[in-house]
C-alpha cells in the first residue's frame, strides 16, 4: 500500500473520525491505539505521534464530539429554535456519547471543550438575544446540559425507577424544553432584597 501524505491536521481529523466509528461500533473497550490505527491504515506509532496516548486520544474524541454538538447547536439557534433545541438536546442525551463522557472523566479527563472557546456561554447569548436575562438563560441551559448528559449516562434506569418506563427520552426531553422555554417569573422586590 503506497502511503499517503496528510497535513497533520488532517491526519488528526481521520484519527479522531476512526475512533469514534471504533467507540460506537465496540464501546470504550474498542478505542484502542491499533484498532484506530488498523481503521485509519497507519500504524500504532502514528496514531501515537498525534496524540502521545491512549488518554489524550480518548480525551481529544470527546472534545471533538462536543465541539460538534456546540456548533450544531449554535447553527440551529439561526433556524427553527425549538426544532434546534430538540435536535442538540438528542444529541447530548446519545447513551453511545454518555458511555464516552462517562468514560473521559473516569479516566480523569475533562470532557468539554476548552473554558476559553466559552462554547456554552456563545449559546446563552444567542438564545439570551431574544428571550430576555442572561442569567436565567444561563440557569436553563445549566439545566438542560446536566440533564441531558444525566439521560445519556443513566436516562433509561432512571426513567424505569420514578415509574415512567413507558415513555421514551423524547417525552423526557419535549417536557424540559417546553420547561424551559417559558419566561422566567418576574423579580419582587423581597427577590431583589434577598439577591443584596
Amino acid at each position: 500500500m503506497a502511503r499517503r501524505r496528510r497535513s497533520p491536521e488532517d491526519a488528526r481529523a481521520e484519527i479522531l473520525a476512526a475512533a469514534e466509528r471504533c467507540f460506537h461500533r465496540e464501546g470504550p473497550s474498542g478505542v484502542t491505539l491499533k484498532a484506530v490505527a488498523t481503521e485509519v491504515g497507519i500504524s500504532h506509532p502514528g496514531v501515537l505521534h498525534h496524540f502521545r496516548s491512549a488518554n489524550l486520544l480518548h480525551q481529544a474524541l470527546h472534545q471533538s464530539v462536543s465541539q460538534r454538538i456546540r456548533q450544531e447547536l449554535l447553527e440551529a439557534l439561526a433556524g427553527d429554535r425549538s426544532a434546534g433545541m430538540m435536535h442538540a438536546m438528542a444529541e447530548l442525551a446519545d447513551p453511545k456519547k454518555g458511555r464516552l463522557l462517562a468514560w473521559v472523566v473516569a479516566e480523569g479527563h475533562d470532557p468539554f471543550p476548552v473554558e476559553s472557546e466559552a462554547g456554552l456561554a456563545q449559546v446563552a447569548k444567542g438564545i439570551a438575544g431574544s428571550e430576555g436575562s442572561l442569567e436565567d438563560v444561563q440557569k436553563k441551559l445549566l439545566l438542560v446540559v446536566l440533564a441531558m448528559v444525566g439521560e445519556s449516562v443513566v436516562g433509561e434506569g432512571v426513567r424505569a425507577r420514578v415509574g415512567l418506563d413507558d415513555q421514551g427520552p423524547d417525552a423526557f426531553r419535549e417536557w424540559l424544553l417546553e420547561l424551559v422555554s417559558r419566561p422566567s417569573a418576574p423579580k419582587t422586590n423581597a427577590d431583589r432584597v434577598e439577591g443584596e
